[in-house]
Order: C-alpha cells, then structure tokens, then sequence
C-alpha cells in the first residue's frame, strides 16, 4: 500500500485564492448592508467607465498624523474628453477580513470639495480613513456624482493592502 503525498499548492494559486475570497467576502458583507458595489478592481489595475473617466489606486499607505493611525488612499483620475469633468465623491473604507466598516459613524463619507478633471488631463486625489495597523487588506469604495447629472458613475470598490 502506498503513502499519500502531501499537495504543495503553488504561489500563484494562493494568490488568487486569496483574492477571491476577498472579493467574495465584500460583495457577502454589502449583500446583508446595502448595494452592490460593483465593479471590484483589485490595487494594481485600473478602471475605466463608460465616458472614458479612468481611475487607477495609486498606493494605500500606512500613516499616523496628530496622534491617529490612518490608511490614506491616493487614486488617479484620468479625464480623456474634450470637456472638464466636475466630481462630487462620497467613499467608504472596510476592512476585508473580517469584513467592518471603519470611520465615522455613518460612513460612507461625503466629501465637501469637488474633484474637477481638466479635459484631456491626469488628476491626483487622496481620501483617509482610521485605521487600527498596517498589513491589512482593505476595501475603498468610492462613488463620483456628476452634480451636471450628465454622466452615471456606478460605485467603484478597490482592493488593497495597506503598508
């Protein structure tokens, strides 16, 4: 009779693994809290929406500013059309696993200052958001209202691990 061999699983496999069951685990956690938050991109890929508007994670870091431990977002928005694009954004942080909402009670956040994209041009945007330590996956959603009500933005949800 023969022994089993133990199964190696490979680094690849584990990674996608991985990244499944955090996509997985944020679109259970908004099935029982609120709307799908649709599309899931993860950190090292960008988006691109109907209009052309692209939004690229540029990093998620670790801070600690006035006492408070923070992850700080810093996105990329890419406006390829021939007029300016005014942004009115509301985000939200979770951690993934486990799957919480952090911030302020209420979250998501609205922001009171727009996001104007000049046409044919690149735009740098950063949001924070409390944050207990560094390593941890996370999920920002963030959500750009087109106060013109010309264009529709559906939720966008980025994954990453803040360092």
């Amino acid at each position: 009779m023969s022994t089993p061999r133990a199964r190696r699983t490979s680094a690849p496999n584990k990674v996608l693994v991985t990244f499944l069951l955090l996509a997985l685990s944020v679109i259970g956690f908004q099935a029982f809290v609120g709307p799908s938050v649709l599309p899931i991109v993860p950190a090292d890929r960008p988006h691109e929406f109907a209009n052309g508007l692209g939004v690229r994670l540029l990093s998620i870091a670790h801070t600690h500013e006035d006492g408070e431990h923070l992850v700080t977002w810093s996105v990329e928005l890419h406006n390829p059309g021939d007029t300016d694009l005014v942004l009115d954004p509301t985000t939200a942080c979770r951690h993934v696993m486990p799957p919480e909402d952090v911030g302020t009670p209420g979250s998501p956040m609205e922001h009171t200052e727009n996001v104007v994209v000049p046409a044919g041009q690149v735009t740098y945007w950063s949001d924070s958001c409390p944050s207990p330590d560094s390593g941890r996956w996370w999920a920002y959603t963030v959500r750009f209202d087109d106060p013109t009500e010309e264009h529709r933005y559906p939720p966008l949800t980025l994954l990453g691990r803040a360092h």
